[in-house]
């Protein structure tokens, strides 16, 4: 019975890898120029620059559908470092249909920590978004 039990489970298994998504070339990510950096107060109400450092994107295919796994580095970067510090970060991507609808929209709010003596502080975060073929994808910082 056990010997069945793990040829079962083998059959199982070995047909769940041939399901593969073909890997296809992302749509454009755009951010518009407003959206792309910004000046934050941090909680001790000192100006923190907030920008994007860069992206990478791995896009599969499914029928008429583009799946988008998108990871997002945003960097902070402040003058005075004698405290730490928190500062608020709001991320918001959306992709578009061709008629430039909102199709999928994931917003982000987080507070990014600024460690004592840090003047430069990286963070990523990973997103993911169904985009419609021909949709676009816009990225910006709020």
């Amino acid at each position: 019975m056990v010997k069945y039990s793990f040829l079962f489970l083998f059959l199982v298994l070995n047909g769940c890898t041939s399901f593969k998504k073909d890997f296809v070339d992302c749509p454009k990510v755009i951010s518009p120029k407003n959206a792309a950096e910004i000046i934050v107060k941090s909680e001790n109400k000192l100006p923190v620059y907030i920008g994007f450092r860069g992206i990478n994107a791995y896009c599969t295919k499914d029928d008429d559908i583009i799946e988008m796994e998108i990871s997002v580095n945003v960097r902070a970067i402040r003058k005075d470092t004698k405290i730490e510090d928190l500062v608020p970060v709001n991320i918001s991507i959306v992709s578009t249909d061709l008629n430039n609808k909102e199709y999928e929209r994931d917003d982000f709010s987080y507070s990014q920590f600024l460690l004592k003596g840090s003047k430069i502080v990286d963070r990523e975060t990973i997103f993911d978004l169904k985009i419609p073929n021909g949709g676009q994808v816009y990225l910006g910082l709020r």
